[in-house]
């Protein structure tokens, strides 16, 4: 930031802040929601409890499933349907290197944006 700007903001509680997530052809694929779906799906065997769980709509979660499983290369939520034992999902061990791939991604992104918190308080 320009020196001037010492003048023109206040001296405490300025900070650089910012989402993240990743974007395929302008539209955004990945981030906190589905990474919180996904974990949800792990834990529940779920979509429809995982769902629930995040007080998010079945339509919603089957709608973000899609986006995901349509648009990585390999499924990240496989399906079962009904059976004697009734349907159930998982997510694929590409899911889990997505999830631990973004979580460091946000690790780095959280480092910049204190870097540059700082950055800015000191000017």
């Amino acid at each position: 930031m320009a020196r001037s700007t010492k003048k023109i903001l206040p001296e405490k509680d300025i900070r650089v802040n910012g989402s993240l997530w990743l974007e395929h052809e302008g539209r955004r694929f990945f981030g906190p929601g589905p990474v919180q779906l996904l974990e949800g799906i792990e834990e529940t065997g779920s979509i429809s409890k995982a769902a629930k769980k995040m007080q998010m709509s079945y339509k919603k979660a089957w709608d973000i499933v899609n986006n995901l499983n349509t648009t990585a290369n390999t499924p990240l939520v496989i399906t079962a349907t009904g059976g004697e034992k009734g349907g159930g999902s998982r997510i694929s061990p590409e899911a889990r290197d997505l999830i631990a791939g973004y979580k460091q991604l946000r690790q780095r992104f959280a480092a910049f944006l204190e870097e540059e918190s700082k950055r800015v308080q000191k000017h």
